[in-house]
């Protein structure tokens, strides 16, 4: 490998360490966020929102209508954790200066 790859290589290698460790402190954060919330309406006698009451099937779906909804309900699961992550990270983002 040319000493100009393994250096990219290294470099990313860095990045994507990085950036998981840049994910895990915002979860860590949001998840201290959340905590402190369900703490607050506890204090407060607030209830907080419900999980939904799921019925199970009354059919067995095929195994390739089960893989075919994991995969639906994934890609839905990454997309809405990419538009929070976006949005987080505008929110933790350096304010510009005002000149």
């Amino acid at each position: 490998m040319p000493a100009d790859e393994h250096n990219q290589n290294e470099q990313l290698a860095e990045l994507q360490k990085a950036a998981l460790a840049a994910l895990r402190q915002q979860q860590e954060a949001f998840l201290a966020g959340v905590k402190a919330w369900r703490e607050m309406l506890a204090k407060s006698g607030t209830e907080a929102p419900s999980w939904p009451d799921l019925k199970p099937p009354t059919f067995a779906p095929r195994p390739a209508e089960i893989v075919e909804a994991s995969y639906a309900f994934t890609a839905k699961l990454l997309a809405e954790q990419s538009q929070f992550l976006t949005e987080l990270s505008k929110a933790m983002a350096v304010p510009k200066k005002k000149t």
